[in-house]
């Protein structure tokens, strides 16, 4: 059956073949996709990713892809070390790891690229815009205009609703800071009694804010001018403490009672910083590893030291200042007291998120020079020599 015996030996040839091709119409396949091959059943496969001294290294900001599909990344720390789990594990501080290797640019454990601590924080922000803002000017200019509501009810329903997402994210971080565990606390204490900067800061806007609406709405015919000045006050409690905290600082006054991280006697570190280190560890959850690095960060680097001091200015200085102006509208009697109304609560919320875009972009700038001043002076071939030993031990 020689027709048999050739149909076995073409069989025999083809899958003695069929590795070689098999392999080159993977390749193909590879290099038509952007090095995803495709299996026998259809679904993509990953590529096989190098990793060692093989792999280039490439300045070239990632793409927005999978962490198993993006280039090889310099470590500067072993990201573990960000997590709760880890953090009651280890017994030295992200300060220790980074003092003993100083060629290392300290991480912050926190990004809004990703995960459930950036959209806790963007959504208390526009809650917060709204019923801080938003709220008080429609409820008043719709109940007194289309309703015809008088002004004692209009003010004791914005009275009782404003304010409400603060009042429950204040509870809860008060809470967390007095929790037996202290992962929420500032670094250098474990009393439960002791709040950070952001909490006290917050006692004295609630109750500045609280005692204007009392005084502007317990009279039957309310006083409106009073009633304008809630917002410009949040502005003069907040720009008064970041500018007093910066004023310490740059006078080197040391600190006259603890500072969130920052103890008695101590040297007082720009105001933002605080701001920054109490929203991230207590309000998006990120808690003392979040603290360890920023304060890691602060020391090692200059630029940073620098930006966070103009940062400070950047806020305090203009929040007081539009404060007054809106004190000026609020109070003087050639602009109508239901137009000083609108302008004052809406102001303040407006210029806030312009400034928080610009302080977006300004910081963005400033960190991407930090980082090539920091590659200029440890290059890559000295990161290399960086501890292997795992931070999570540490």
């Amino acid at each position: 059956m020689p027709d048999a015996d050739q149909d076995s030996a073409a069989v025999r040839c083809k899958s003695e073949e069929s590795p070689n091709s098999t392999a080159a119409a993977k390749d193909a396949d590879a290099a038509a996709n952007g090095g995803i091959t495709s299996s026998r059943h259809g679904t993509a496969s990953l590529p096989n990713i190098q990793v060692g001294p093989e792999s280039p290294r490439t300045d070239a900001p990632r793409r927005s892809l999978s962490y198993a599909l993006r280039q090889d990344a310099d470590v500067y720390y072993d990201s573990r070390a960000g997590t709760r789990k880890e953090w009651k594990r280890r017994d030295r501080t992200l300060q220790d790891y980074y003092s003993n290797n100083p060629q290392l640019l300290p991480q912050l454990p926190f990004t809004w690229h990703h995960g459930w601590k950036r959209w806790r924080l963007f959504l208390f922000a526009i809650m917060v815009f709204i019923d801080g803002s938003i709220v008080p000017i429609v409820l008043y200019y719709a109940m007194r205009y289309a309703g015809h509501v008088q002004g004692w009810i209009i003010f004791a329903v914005v009275t009782t609703i404003w304010g409400g997402p603060t009042y429950v994210e204040f509870a809860i971080r008060t809470l967390r800071l007095m929790k037996k565990e202290r992962f929420y606390r500032p670094l250098g204490t474990n009393s439960r009694w002791c709040f950070d900067i952001l909490n006290w800061t917050s006692v004295i806007t609630i109750t500045a804010v609280t005692a204007l609406f009392i005084v502007g709405s317990a009279p039957h015919e309310v006083w409106l001018r009073v009633l304008c000045m809630p917002a410009p006050a949040i502005l003069y409690c907040i720009g008064g403490v970041l500018l007093l905290i910066t004023l310490f600082h740059a006078m080197n006054w040391p600190a006259p009672f603890r500072l969130s991280s920052t103890g008695k006697g101590e040297k007082v570190l720009p105001g933002v910083y605080y701001f920054i280190e109490d929203v991230v560890a207590v309000n998006a959850g990120a808690g003392r590893p979040y603290r360890e690095a920023l304060a890691a960060r602060y020391n090692a680097s200059p630029r940073f030291r620098r930006m966070l001091f103009v940062q400070s200015l950047f806020w305090s200085i203009p929040a007081l200042i539009l404060a007054a102006g809106l004190t000026v509208v609020a109070l003087i009697h050639p602009i109508p007291a239901t137009v000083s109304y609108g302008i004052c609560w809406a102001v303040p919320f407006i210029w806030c998120a312009v400034w928080c875009g610009i302080t977006i972009k300004w910081c963005k700038r400033d960190m991407v020079r930090e980082r090539e001043e920091w590659q200029k002076k440890y290059p890559i071939e000295k990161l290399e020599t960086a501890s292997s030993e795992p931070l999570a031990a540490v």
